[in-house]
C-alpha cells in the first residue's frame, strides 16, 4: 500500500453550461432485444468490448471543495473505516464525513474529539478490523480510538514515533508492516508493539528510507526504495531484489486479480507476473511520461492510478489505458487533475483526492451509462445538447440538437466514432424514423428529409417545418402543424390528412397506434382516437370529456403496451393509462408524483423488452410494472446523472437498451440487467450530548442522565454517500412515543429537553421510497438504538407523587362540580358564533383574493399581480437566471369595439387571451394589464433567439381568424420584448424598454415584434 503525496497548485476553474429549447422526439422503429445481449454484455468480452459501455463518462460528485475543505487545509490522503465513515487528511488536520458534514480533529482537543500530536497527517490506513491508522509527517504512527474518540501510539517507544512515515499494509495476522524514512518496521497484532527491522545480510532489507509496501495476494512482502523493488517470498527470510530496467521513482504496488504485481513509477507501469518475468507498459507521451503515484483496483479488476495529470486506468487483461482528466466543459468531469490520493470503499466507489478537492465516482457503471463525451463534435467543443434521438437498426443512434445539424452515432473499436454530422437539415432535427430497408426520415425546422441508412444522400421532400414522425407499416405519419402521410416506399411530399383540421388542437406533439387500428395523436390541447379508414376523429379533453382522466392538456408522449392498452403523459399532468372495452376506450389509471412518479410532466415512454414502462421526467427516470403499476424510480445512486429529462427524446437500441436524452448529456439503461444491490450503508450516531455534557458516539449504547439536566441532542446519519441530502430519517422514544417524527438529512437530529425520569430508548430508523407527500417512505436497514437511564428527583418518589395527586384531585372535582353547568351553556353559544364566523370570512377572503389579483374577463393575472411577479424576477435576476418581458397590444383593436360594440370586442379578447395561455410554458406567466394589453413574462430566458422563436409563435398562434357573432376578424399582435440578466435591472427600466420595443413595432407597420437591447438599472 502507498502514501504518495505530490506537491501541487491550486487551480480556479469555471464550468460552462449550455442550455438548449425544450423540444420532443417521435417514437422510431425499434428491434427486440438481440438473443444474449445482455449476456454478452455483463460477460464483457474482451475482445470485443461494448462500445457505448467504453464510451460512457465517469460521473464524479464532489463532496468538497477548496474552502469546504475542513480548516482550509490542502488534502492529502482519504480512507474509509468499519464503522463506514469516510476520514480526509489534510495539511490542517484530520476530517471524519459522514455524508452531509465534516467532524475535525485538530491539535487541541474537544469533549468528544482527542488531539493529534501535529496537524500533518500524511496518509490513513483502515486494516483489516476497520480500525482506522494514521501515518504522521513527523509524529511516526498513531491508531484511532472510536470508543474514547482518542489517537493511540503503540505502547512501546521506539525511533518510529518520531518519523516520516510513508506507508501501511496488513500482515495477514491481524499486524501492519509500516514503510518510513527510517525503514521497515513492523506492528504485532495481539498487543500493538512496534519491532523494527534492521537491515542486516540476513534479511537484506536495503538502507535508508522505504517509499512503497505491499503484501500481495501469495503473502509475498513487496518493498520499494527509490526506484530499487525488493520481494520476500513466502516462507523466505530474505529479500530479494527485482530488476526493472529504466523505472524511475517507484511510487506504489498492488496486485491485479490474476496475481501479477503492478508498480507505478515516473516511467510508467511495470508488471511483475508469478514467474518474476518483468513488462514495462509506457504512459502517455514518451518524452514527459506523467509521475504515477497510489494505485486501487476498480470491482471491474481495472487498475485506477493518481497522477498529477489526473487518473490512468488500465485493464490489465489487454493492456488497454484509458485517461481521465477535468475537462473544464463537463461540469461532472474529474474535477481536478493534480491528485494525491484514490481509494476504493465498500460500495465499490473510488475516492479521489486533489490538491483542492474531495470526490468520488462509480468507476464500472454496468445497468445504466451516461453519455456527454461522446456527442462532442471536435476535440475541445463543447458537446452537443440532444433533444432528439433515433436508434437506427445498424446500431448507430442519430440524435438532433438546437441550432446545428443532427449527427449520428456510430460505435467502433473501444467505444463510439465522433459525431457524423448529418446532410440536409441545418439545425434543430426533432424527430427520426427508419423504416426497414428504406433509409431514414428526420423531421425538423427545415423540413422533413429522406437519407440513406448511411447518413448520406439527403432529399428534401418537404420545406415545412415538422417535428413527429410515427412509422406505421409503409406508412409514414408526420406531425407539425397538422398531420401528413408518405408512403416509404414512393418517398415524396406529405399528403395533408383531410381529418388533421378536426383534432384538438393543429399543433401536433406525439402519435401512437392501437390494436385496433386506431391513430392516436398528442396535441397541446388535448388527445384524439382517429380512424384512418374513415377520417373520424374523437376528442378527449380534460375539461369537456366527462369521465375523462386525461389530467394535463398538452400530451407530450403516447405509447401502446402489451396488452394493448394506451398509456398518455402529458405536461403537468401525470400519465393516463387508457383500455378498450367494446367500441369505446376509457382512461382505467391515473400515475403522478403523489402515486410515486418523480414529476407530474412526463416526457417520453419507453417500453422494456420485459413489458415495463419506463418514463423520463422533468425530476428523473422511473420503471413502471404494467400489471401493478408499481413505480421504481432510478436514482443518482443506481448510476443516473441527468435528472432533467425535458427534450422528451428517447428511444430503443437494436440490443433492447434504452436511451433518453436528458438535460446535459445522454442516459442508456440495460433493462435486462439486473438493478445494482445497494450497499447496506450503516445507520450511526454522530455526536451525541446528554446532561448536559458530550459524550463519544461511539461509545453510547446506554447513556445515564442525572436529574438536574434531563436534555438529550443527538445527531445520526446513515452512510450512504450517493443518497447524500436525499436521505430521510424518523425517531421517536419508546414507550414513551407511539408516533414517529420524521426529519430530512439537513436535520438529522434528535433533541429532548425534558427527558421523562427512568428507562427508554431512543430508536432511529433511515427510510427511503417516494411519493409526493413522502407517504411512500419505508424504512430501510436495521434500527440505531441508545437506550437512556434519567435519574429521579426527590418530588417524583412514588409516595410524593401520591400525595401530589390526591390534592389536585379533590380540588379538580370541586371546581368541576361548580363550573360544569355554566361552562357547557357558554360553549355551545361558542361555538355556534365561531362557525358562524368562520364561514363568513373564508368566503369574504375568498372573493377579496380573486378581485385583487385576477382580471375579471378573461381570468389572467391582473396588473397588481404582474407588479409583484416582475419585482421577484427582478430581484433574483442573474447571469444564470435570466428573463424576459414581452408586452402585447392587440393591433386596431378599437376599431372592433366602435364597429362591432363592447361584446365583440370582449369576446374577441378572451379568444387571445385563451392562445397566448396555450402557447407558453406552464411556468411563463401572462397578465392582462388592462384594454388590449397584456405582458408576458418568461422565465430561464437564456437567449434572444428564444425569446424571438417566441414572439413568432404568439404571432403565429393568434393569426387565424376568429368568428363571433358571425363577424369573422382577423387578430394581430404588436409584441415588444426586453431581456434581463442582470440584478441591477429595475421593474420600471424593464416596462420603459419593453414599452419602447412595442413602440416600434407598431410603427413598423404592426403585427410584427421588436426586442429592446437588454435593460439596466
Amino acid at each position: 500500500m502507498l502514501a504518495w503525496q505530490g506537491a501541487g497548485m491550486l487551480f480556479a476553474r469555471s464550468l460552462a453550461c449550455v442550455l438548449v429549447a425544450c423540444a420532443t422526439c417521435a417514437l422510431a422503429a425499434s428491434a427486440p432485444l438481440a438473443p444474449h445481449a445482455a449476456a454478452l454484455r455483463e460477460r464483457g468480452d474482451a475482445a470485443r468490448p461494448d462500445p457505448w459501455r467504453a464510451a460512457a463518462d465517469r460521473f464524479f460528485k464532489v463532496v468538497a471543495r477548496d474552502e469546504a475543505i475542513p480548516d482550509a487545509g490542502l488534502p492529502r490522503a482519504v480512507a474509509q473505516d468499519g464503522d463506514g465513515f469516510v476520514w480526509l487528511a489534510t495539511d490542517a488536520g484530520l476530517a471524519r464525513w459522514d455524508g452531509t458534514g465534516f467532524k475535525s480533529y485538530t491539535t487541541e482537543a474537544t469533549a468528544d474529539a482527542g488531539a493529534l500530536p501535529e496537524v500533518m497527517v500524511n496518509l490513513l490506513f483502515a486494516d483489516a478490523a476497520g480500525r482506522l491508522w494514521l501515518g504522521m509527517s513527523a509524529e511516526g504512527l498513531l491508531w484511532h480510538d472510536p470508543v474514547t474518540e482518542r489517537f493511540v501510539r503503540p505502547p512501546n517507544r521506539t525511533p518510529l514515533d518520531a518519523t516520516h512515515v510513508t506507508a501501511i499494509d496488513d500482515d495477514g495476522a491481524g499486524g501492519l508492516w509500516v514503510a518510513s524514512d527510517i525503514g521497515l518496521a513492523h506492528v504485532r497484532g495481539a498487543d500493538r508493539r512496534v519491532t523494527l527491522i534492521a537491515p542486516d545480510a540476513a534479511n537484506n532489507v536495503p538502507n535508508g528510507p522505504i517509499r512503497a509496501l505491499h503484501r500481495d495476494t501469495r503473502g509475498a512482502l513487496w518493498i520499494a526504495a527509490d526506484h530499487r523493488l525488493f520481494v520476500r517470498r513466502t516462507g523466505a527470510s530474505r529479500f530479494v531484489p527485482v530488476a526493472l530496467p529504466g523505472a524511475g521513482a517507484i511510487a506504489d504496488l498492488l496486485d491485479d486479480a490474476r496475481g501479477n504485481l503492478w508498480v507505478s513509477t515516473s516511467n510508467g507501469f511495470y508488471t511483475v507476473d508469478a514467474g518474476g518475468a518483468v513488462r514495462h507498459l509506457p504512459v502517455g507521451e514518451r518524452e514527459r511520461p506523467p509521475v504515477l503515484g497510489a494505485m486501487i483496483r476498480a470491482g471491474d479488476g481495472t487498475i485506477w492510478t493518481a497522477s498529477r495529470t489526473g487518473i490512468w486506468i488500465v485493464d490489465p487483461a489487454t493492456s488497454r489505458i484509458r485517461h481521465l482528466r477535468h475537462d473544464p466543459l463537463i461540469a461532472s468531469s474529474l474535477p481536478e487533475d493534480g491528485l494525491n490520493q484514490l481509494i476504493r470503499d465498500a460500495a465499490g466507489r473510488v475516492w479521489v483526492v486533489g490538491d483542492a478537492t474531495l470526490a468520488y465516482v462509480d468507476p464500472a457503471p454496468r445497468r445504466v451509462l451516461g453519455l456527454v463525451g461522446a456527442l462532442r463534435p471536435a476535440p475541445g467543443a463543447l458537446p452537443d445538447q440532444a433533444w432528439a434521438v433515433g436508434a437506427a437498426p445498424d446500431g448507430t443512434l442519430w440524435y438532433g440538437a438546437a441550432d446545428v445539424p443532427a449527427a449520428r452515432l456510430a460505435p467502433s473499436a473501444g467505444g463510439i466514432a465522433p459525431p457524423q454530422r448529418l446532410p440536409g437539415a441545418r439545425r434543430d432535427v426533432h424527430a427520426f424514423a427508419f423504416p426497414p430497408g428504406r433509409g431514414a426520415f428526420t423531421a425538423g425546422d427545415d423540413g422533413l428529409f429522406h437519407l440513406s441508412l448511411a447518413g448520406t444522400d439527403a432529399r428534401r421532400l418537404s420545406a415545412e417545418p415538422w417535428s413527429r414522425l410515427l412509422l406505421d407499416g409503409d406508412r409514414l405519419y408526420v406531425g407539425g402543424t397538422g398531420v401528413g402521410v408518405v408512403d416509404v416506399r414512393r418517398p415524396g411530399a406529405p399528403a395533408r390528412a383531410a381529418w388533421s383540421a378536426r383534432l384538438t388542437d393543429p399543433r401536433v406533439r406525439s402519435f401512437a397506434v392501437t390494436g385496433d387500428g386506431s391513430l392516436w395523436v398528442g396535441t397541446a390541447r388535448g388527445l384524439n382516437r382517429v380512424d384512418p379508414r374513415t377520417g373520424t376523429v374523437e376528442q378527449f379533453r380534460p375539461r369537456t370529456r366527462a369521465g375523462a382522466a386525461l389530467r394535463g392538456n398538452y400530451v407530450s408522449t403516447l405509447l401502446t403496451d402489451r396488452q394493448g392498452r394506451l398509456w398518455a403523459g402529458t405536461v403537468g399532468g401525470g400519465l393516463t393509462v387508457f383500455e378498450r372495452h367494446g367500441a369505446a376506450w376509457r382512461s382505467i389509471a391515473h400515475l403522478g408524483r403523489r402515486e410515486g412518479l418523480p414529476h407530474d410532466t412526463v416526457d417520453k415512454l419507453l417500453a422494456g423488452p420485459d413489458g415495463a414502462i419506463w418514463a423520463s421526467t422533468d425530476g428523473g427516470i422511473a420503471r413502471i410494472d404494467p400489471a401493478t403499476r408499481a413505480i421504481t424510480l432510478l436514482k443518482p445512486a443506481d448510476g443516473v446523472a441527468f435528472t432533467a429529462n425535458w427534450t422528451g427524446a428517447g428511444d430503443i437500441l437494436p440490443d433492447g437498451r434504452l436511451v433518453f436524452a436528458g438535460f446535459g448529456g445522454l442516459t442508456i439503461i440495460d433493462p435486462a440487467l439486473p438493478a445494482t444491490t445497494p450497499w447496506q450503508a450503516p445507520l450511526r450516531f454522530t455526536a451525541i450530548r446528554g446532561g448536559g455534557r458530550s459524550i463519544p458516539a461511539q461509545q453510547a449504547t446506554t447513556l445515564t442522565i442525572g436529574s438536574d439536566e434531563r436534555s438529550l441532542t443527538a445527531e445520526f446519519a446513515r452512510l450512504d454517500y450517493a443518497t447524500g441530502r436525499d436521505q430521510a430519517f424518523a425517531y421517536r422514544l419508546e414507550p414513551q412515543e407511539s408516533e414517529w417524527t420524521r426529519v430530512d438529512a439537513q436535520h438529522r437530529i434528535a433533541r429532548y429537553t425534558n427527558l421523562p425520569p427512568g428507562r427508554s430508548t431512543l430508536v432511529v430508523r433511515a427510510l427511503e421510497g417516494s411519493g409526493a407527500s413522502g407517504d411512500r417512505l419505508r424504512p430501510i436497514g436495521a434500527p440505531l438504538t441508545l437506550t437512556l437511564d434519567v435519574e429521579h428527583r426527590w418530588s417524583e418518589t412514588p409516595i410524593v407523587r401520591a400525595a401530589v395527586v390526591a390534592g389536585v384531585l379533590a380540588a379538580t372535582l370541586g371546581l368541576v362540580h361548580l363550573r360544569l353547568r355554566s361552562a357547557r351553556r357558554r360553549e355551545r353559544l361558542l361555538e355556534t358564533l365561531v362557525e358562524r364566523r368562520t364561514a363568513e370570512l373564508l368566503v369574504s377572503r375568498s372573493e377579496l383574493e380573486k378581485l385583487a389579483y385576477s382580471d375579471t374577463l378573461t381570468g389572467l393575472g391582473n396588473r397588481r399581480l404582474y407588479g409583484e411577479v416582475l419585482a421577484r424576477l427582478v430581484a433574483a435576476a442573474s447571469a444564470s437566471s435570466p428573463f424576459a418581458l414581452l408586452l402585447i397590444d392587440l393591433d386596431r383593436f378599437k376599431q372592433v369595439n366602435d364597429g362591432f360594440g363592447h361584446d365583440v370586442g370582449d369576446a374577441l379578447l378572451v379568444e387571445v387571451a385563451d392562445r397566448l395561455t396555450t402557447t407558453v410554458r406552464q411556468r411563463d406567466s401572462i397578465f392582462r394589464l388592462g384594454g388590449d394589453e397584456f405582458a408576458i413574462l418568461i422565465a430561464d430566458a437564456r437567449d434572444d433567439q428564444g425569446v424571438a422563436d417566441l414572439c413568432r409563435r404568439l404571432q403565429a398562434a393568434c393569426a387565424p381568424p376568429v368568428t363571433i357573432d358571425r363577424r369573422t376578424l382577423h387578430p394581430a399582435l404588436s409584441i415588444g420584448a426586453v431581456v434581463a440578466r442582470d440584478g441591477a435591472t429595475t421593474a420600471e427600466a424593464l416596462y420603459k424598454a419593453a414599452d419602447l420595443a412595442l413602440y416600434e413595432a407598431k410603427r413598423a407597420g404592426r403585427g410584427t415584434w421588436r426586442l429592446a437591447p437588454t435593460a439596466a438599472g
